[in-house]
């Protein structure tokens, strides 16, 4: 019965010379930047963690139980005890009530597993936990009886949802066989910040109000890297540090290579050697991506 709340930006940690390769890629004078697409793969690799994110399960199930344990014990009382000896008791559902008869405790089982639900003095769900077809969960809700936090194990792996007063989850936390991945979400349901670490390094990203990616920054196996991201999803800027020294990239919005301020590998198309230029050069682009100027 634990639901899946819809999710969160996915992750690539790869060397800064990789991520950025559709901004500068070895050319020279003569010739244009090879047409690499790492950056468009981490975005969607981000996008489609956004939507893998908000696969955290929801604490919905509190009242299910509760209906399920009170309905089952309004009904039928039948228990009877085991064949095998007078201290086994046998039955459908069970309930337990306090010196005035409120209800506190309500067990049931069900065709796909036992659930169990604690009240407090006022009758409402506190905690609730119970065995669904896609696994085991626990929810733990307000004085309202609001769900607050559910915490369960599915196919994916372990997750935890942190809801605020109107139910929105604005916590989740999954780890899954990528690795860990947590998202803070904003008052509207929107994600806006996750964090992930996956066998490439670790990574965070931060979007705006419609859930776009605007800032990407991690460290992976060839350093640490930051992507500026505007309102259509294209990277424009990219900075990082490489084993050829740091680099500074700024690219259009049709992400041709514009400037490069930077160590930035220079490949002779006559000579086929590669040269890579000091961390104080800068080199321009036009629009089709040729190189027109560079210094020193």
């Amino acid at each position: 019965m634990a639901m899946h709340l819809a999710a969160l930006t996915r992750r690539s940690t790869a060397a800064f010379a990789d991520s950025i390769r559709s901004f500068i890629s070895p050319f020279d004078g003569g010739e244009s930047p090879s047409s690499g697409n790492t950056i468009e793969e981490r975005l969607a690799r981000l996008e489609r963690g956004v939507k893998r994110g908000k696969r955290a399960t929801t604490a919905t199930m509190v009242l299910l139980v509760l209906l399920i344990a009170w309905s089952f014990a309004a009904r039928s009382g039948k228990v009877r005890a085991a064949d095998s000896g007078t201290t086994d008791l046998l039955a459908r559902s069970l309930t337990i009530v306090d010196e005035k008869g409120n209800l506190g405790v309500a067990l049931v089982a069900t065709k796909d597993g036992p659930r169990v639900a604690l009240l407090d003095q006022k009758g409402r769900p506190r905690i609730s936990l119970g065995v669904y077809k896609n696994g085991p969960s626990v929810g733990l809700s307000d004085e309202k009886g609001h769900p607050r936090v559910s915490l369960g194990v599915d196919d994916d792996g372990p997750h935890v949802l942190l809801d605020d007063e109107e139910g929105i989850g604005r916590v989740t936390l999954v780890v899954d066989k990528d690795g860990p991945d947590v998202r803070l979400v904003d008052e509207k349901g929107h994600p806006r910040v996750s964090l992930m670490v996956d066998k490439d390094g670790a990574r965070v990203g931060l979007h705006d109000e419609m859930e776009t990616p605007r800032v990407a920054m991690g460290v992976g196996k060839g350093g640490p890297d930051v992507v500026l991201i505007d309102e259509k999803g294209n990277p424009l800027v990219a900075l990082g540090v490489t084993k050829d020294g740091p680099r500074v990239a700024l690219q259009d919005e049709k992400r041709n290579s514009r400037a490069v301020l930077g160590s930035i590998p220079l490949e002779a198309a006559r000579t086929g050697d590669t040269e890579v230029t000091a961390p104080s050069s800068l080199t321009l682009f036009d629009k089709a991506g040729k190189l027109i100027w560079r210094a020193p």
